[in-house]
């Protein structure tokens, strides 16, 4: 292929600000469409009669008001104070906070609530009844309803991260990120807060002087967007992940910042590989004073805020609990001889009894951000013991999901991150939730990390299912979102609408009523559509390198290679970042979770079901055509299908590249009409893209990850492949036998069976290894080692290496496990100048071909087995590059 087209790809200029078409659409009025010709009279045929009993109900909810008379216009209902239907609006001080009742019968109207935000509630409720019927009448019945889940925190599609590679701060500019109606969308959709990110260096200390820069300008803003959400009902809470450590990647703190206060230099952060760092270390008074100085800064100057939330483990946390939670060596004389319950108990009450002296009513949520942990592991029990005897006024938040594991194929497979496609929740989860006064869950209620580059995937089944779970928990606080999974629709309502009690009685009966509203007569079709949507997402190969590296967010833009480049694959959540056009190393999506046939199945699964539920709801496209939002609705579920067919296709193409690589099988015509059909994919994804602009966006990368130009630019790439690459490819080629290592280049280690093999020498050191094997185990023999040495072991082509650093002292190892589904123990041993390392043969199965050699390299420093510089440090995948490595002969 010419490698132009593929700078060509890597160079289109994504879209302009003001070309992102979401915008013009997030601040468009909320809108309700009737068909006229069906307007049939009823008991609302003489107008409505607002009948305000509460005491400034109207004032105090205004924007709800509002709304109610937008609804009833669009019916055709007109406000009449004569012989009008009555529409009562009363307070009763015996409901609780948000709760609220609505009765609705041929004569009249009543809603029942304590407060602003239950009167709010009941309205956008009572506008869902009069929505479900075309006429002028409405659905009537006798309602109750109580919030379980008391915050419902979502955060701005399109907001800036606050971190690289654009660093944009959201409260230093002067974008308006809550439009009115955008914040009228959120409020009916159930979410009253939304969270937006600061880091403690921008807040005044008196520990940090040099603390605070801009503070009047973000308050400024900060100030002018609480007033703004809390018309809608909405608070602003305050996102941040303190304390960080010292050091010099972004998000550290400059060490020489502390030198004034050495006892909060904490343990040496071995985590940290430029420059001088360290942990912060809390267990101070020092410390202590810091954390209330900037939680009073801000709730002084804020006091309307609604709360803060904070990653107290995980993440770019910094404290030195996080060595001995790791179970690493955490050399902080004072945080060393602590347990780790009583350092995070002591962080959670300074910060929640700070903030609450100022602002009574205000949340503080901690969260444990643990996406590498497994059920039953050390880890997990860890966080099981440091979240005992938590604090009563401060809630706490673990992943909903994370080390759960997930039945696929007759296998369990790890979710280690975020999941919409998983139910959950993880066994860790309802541990922790058991134990907690105040128990929060993070969730991903529109999308996540498996397709973030659409705005929601539409599987209200699947929220059914995790809500019910919080609800039997009690779960009292949710995080919607990280930076994605957000947008306003389907999959926020179904979000708000299961946090309330009593909670609806089966997953039919939700639907139902979810689906009524906007659907009306139609709506069986469509839950009968969602059905099939969710079960085909639960398909999704619960995977953490098929999320974060995934083929369904962006391998509809993707190349596709028939001559192999070894090429890595782009992270879905960075623009601009190493390798910015996805190569053809199928094996980094996948890793050790799941085979490629495996792969191939689930996704295969996954579109057939989809399809089933996209032909459900095209047949709906005439009746629905006068209304914009369900028009927008079947376009998504056309374009997710298209996403699924060009990771299907993206996985098969590969899979019979290799086979006909290893196997000399003549695959050409299939793998041509893979590439016809991916032309196909992408124009047709190009015309949707022209319809919704919301495609291809994804909010944490800030920018889009396909869109017109870049899908044109793919397909006269993949035209390319058909007219040159294909009429020159010839399986007899030699470069076919050196790919597959039946003809060695390069480098090359022999290792015998039941015999040790030939002693190898990494150039320029003392350093020398060997290797040999038996039935069951590979054993390599290290000699000599002063520092960490890294083994790395690619099983098969296109496939992510088995990765095991040996410390420097010869006598230890870590197996970086996070990749695989089971990890094995690995042992090490030593004797005189000798490491000997066993690695099960089973950790290769799946992915090792039978008679062919492996590739391997050990390197350490500067020094390398095998020649080469390596890669870009990725997450995940680290520093590995394919061609930095040789061949291991068994």
């Amino acid at each position: 292929m010419d490698q132009s087209f593929i700078d060509r790809i890597k160079n289109i200029p994504q879209p302009k600000l003001e070309d992102m078409g979401f915008m013009a659409d997030l601040k468009k009025p909320l809108e309700t469409v009737f068909n006229p010709e069906k307007a049939e009279a009823g008991f609302l045929s003489n107008g409505v009669r607002l009948e305000v009993l509460y005491p400034k109900a109207e004032e105090e909810v205004e924007t709800a008001f509002t709304s109610l008379k937008r609804v009833l216009s669009a019916k055709g209902v007109l406000l009449s104070d004569f012989g009008a239907y009555p529409i009562r609006i009363r307070q009763d001080a015996w409901l609780a906070h948000e709760e609220y009742a609505v009765t609705v019968t041929e004569q009249e109207a009543d809603i029942t609530a304590s407060d602003a935000d239950g009167v709010r509630r009941a309205i956008y409720f009572l506008e869902d009844r009069l929505c479900e019927k075309e006429g002028f009448t409405a659905a009537y019945g006798s309602w109750r309803r109580k919030p379980f889940v008391k915050n419902r925190i979502s955060r701005c599609f399109f907001g800036p991260t606050y971190r690289p590679p654009f660093y944009v701060d959201e409260l230093l500019n002067d974008i308006d990120y809550y439009p009115e109606e955008y914040l009228n969308k959120l409020a009916h959709e159930g979410i009253n807060g939304v969270w937006l990110s600061m880091y403690f260096r921008d807040f005044p200390s008196t520990i940090f002087p040099m603390h605070g820069k801009n503070w009047e300008k973000r308050l400024a803003k900060l100030k002018l967007t609480v007033q703004r959400c809390k018309r809608y009902g909405i608070r602003i809470f305050v996102y941040v992940s303190e304390p960080k450590s010292f050091g010099t990647n972004h998000w550290n703190v400059p060490i020489e910042e502390a030198e004034g206060h050495p006892e909060v230099i904490g343990s040496a952060d071995k985590s940290i590989t430029s420059g001088r760092s360290a942990r912060f270390c809390t267990s101070n008074p020092t410390a202590q004073q810091y954390l209330r100085d900037c939680v009073t800064a801000l709730f002084t100057a804020v006091p309307d805020l609604g709360g803060m939330i904070n990653i107290i483990f995980g993440e770019d946390n910094g404290g030195c609990a996080t060595m001995k939670m790791y179970d690493w060596t955490c050399d902080c004389p004072v945080c060393s001889k602590r347990s780790v319950g009583d350092i995070y108990r002591e962080i959670a009450n300074t910060m929640a009894g700070t903030m609450h002296a100022v602002s009574p009513e205000a949340e503080m949520i901690e969260w444990f951000y643990a996406p590498g942990s497994r059920d039953g592991s050390k880890l997990a029990a860890h966080i099981v013991e440091a979240t005992k005897e938590w604090p009563k006024d401060c809630a706490l938040m673990l992943n909903f999901e994370s080390g759960g594991v997930s039945e696929q194929l007759g296998k369990g497979r790890n979710v280690f991150d975020y999941s919409l496609a998983y139910l959950g929740p993880s066994q860790l989860f309802r541990d922790v939730a058991s134990h907690a006064p105040r128990p929060a869950a993070k969730l991903q209620v529109g999308c996540s990390h498996e397709d973030a580059s659409v705005p929601f995937i539409p599987v209200p089944s699947n929220l059914y299912e995790k809500y019910k779970a919080m609800n039997e928990l009690n779960v009292s606080s949710v995080m919607q979102c990280w930076y994605f999974g957000n947008y306003p629709g389907l999959m926020n309502k179904a979000a708000g609408e299961l946090s309330f009690r009593p909670f609806p009685q089966s997953e039919d009966a939700f639907l139902q009523a979810l689906a009524a509203p906007c659907w009306r007569e139609h709506a069986p079709v469509a839950v009968e559509a969602w059905k099939h949507f969710a079960a085909g997402y639960r398909c999704f190969p619960a995977n953490i390198g098929f999320a974060w590296y995934g083929p369904l967010h962006h391998s509809i833009a993707w190349p596709l290679y028939l001559f192999p480049v070894d090429g890595g694959i782009s992270p879905s959540w960075l623009l601009k970042n190493f390798p910015e056009v996805s190569g053809d190393r199928v094996g980094e999506t996948l890793i050790y979770q799941h085979t490629l046939a495996e792969g191939i199945t689930l996704c295969n699964q996954m579109r057939e079901e989809w399809q089933k539920g996209v032909e459900l709801l095209a047949s709906l496209e005439a009746a629905v055509a006068h209304i914009p939002d369900r028009v927008a609705d079947i376009v998504l579920a056309k374009a997710i299908l298209l996403q699924i067919k060009a990771t299907c296709d993206f996985l098969q193409f590969y899979s019979l590249r290799e086979e006909m690589l290893y196997d000399k099988r003549d695959n050409l015509d299939a793998m041509k009409q893979i590439v016809l059909d991916e032309i196909a994919n992408s124009r047709e994804m190009i015309e949707l893209c022209k319809r919704d602009s919301r495609l291809g966006y994804h909010s944490e990368a800030e920018g889009y990850l396909f869109f017109p130009e870049k899908l044109e630019a793919r397909i006269q790439e993949l035209e390319e492949l058909l007219a040159h690459d294909f009429p020159r490819f010839n399986l007899e080629d030699e470069w076919i036998l050196e790919y597959t290592g039946e003809k060695l280049t390069g480098k090359s280690a022999l290792s015998p069976y039941q015999t040790i093999g030939p002693e190898l020498v990494i150039d320029g050191t003392d350093v020398t290894w060997e290797s040999w094997h038996d039935d069951t185990t590979l054993f390599l023999r290290i000699h000599n080692i002063t520092e960490s040495t890294k083994v790395e072991i690619e099983p098969c082509r296109m496939w992510p290496p088995v990765r095991i650093t040996i410390a420097p002292d010869g006598q230890s190892l870590q197996h970086h496990t996070f990749i695989h589904r089971q990890p094995p123990e690995i042992p090490i041993t030593k004797e005189g100048d000798a490491s000997t390392i066993q690695l099960p043969l089973s950790l290769f199965d799946g992915y090792r071909r039978d008679g062919f050699p492996m590739r391997i390299n050990i390197s350490f420093g500067s020094h390398s087995w095998a020649p080469g510089e390596p890669w870009p440090s990725r997450l995940l995948h680290e520093n590995f590059n394919p061609a930095r490595a040789g061949w291991l002969i068994l």
